[in-house]
């Protein structure tokens, strides 16, 4: 029983559509500018939150822990589901994990897990995938909350999110 989970998650990710994370020129921007606006609301909602960007990720918590749950994935009727360790946030806490891709979403495949709010076990999960047609690239956002969230933590995320639609603003101009 355990190879077959075993097997099945191997299978799940290498399943997984890989884009590319390299500009065309071999060279991937600074997203300095971008996580350091990040920051900004992120200290304002989460003055003890830390925050790294690294290399094409930008992430940052505040009160969070590993859960034991299960992982979303599609599993066939009768299978048991998928158990696995999450970094998930507190009642008063936050984790997010922002990727930068290249790559127009208006032209791309479509990844397997659609943008919205999920109410996993312990938290809920937003995925949000903001596209820059003009610049050729995207943002995958995991953001996770806590599963009752309050007035300030909406308000948290109407900022988040409004930053994030026009985060190619952030990026270094191409040199053409």
């Amino acid at each position: 029983m355990q190879k077959a989970m075993i097997l099945n998650f191997i299978l799940c990710l290498l399943l997984l559509p890989v884009p590319n994370v390299v500009g065309q020129d071999g060279k991937s921007p600074s997203l300095k500018k971008l996580h350091r606006a990040i920051d900004e609301i992120v200290v304002r909602h989460y003055p003890k939150a830390t925050s790294h960007v690294f290399e094409q990720t930008i992430g940052f918590e505040f009160a969070t822990r590993i859960y034991v749950t299960r992982l979303v994935s599609k599993r066939l009727p009768g299978m048991d589901p998928l158990i696995g360790c999450e970094r998930g946030p507190m009642d008063n806490g936050v984790w997010c994990d922002i990727w930068y891709r290249t790559g127009d979403l208006e032209t791309e495949p479509a990844y397997a897990r659609a943008e919205g709010v999920t109410n996993r076990e312990f938290f809920q999960e937003h995925i949000y995938y903001p596209n820059d047609r003009q610049k050729k690239c995207h943002l995958m956002v995991v953001l996770r909350l806590p599963l009752k969230s309050d007035g300030p933590q909406t308000k948290f995320v109407e900022e988040l999110r409004g930053l994030l639609n026009q985060f190619g603003k952030y990026l270094p101009a191409k040199d053409n």
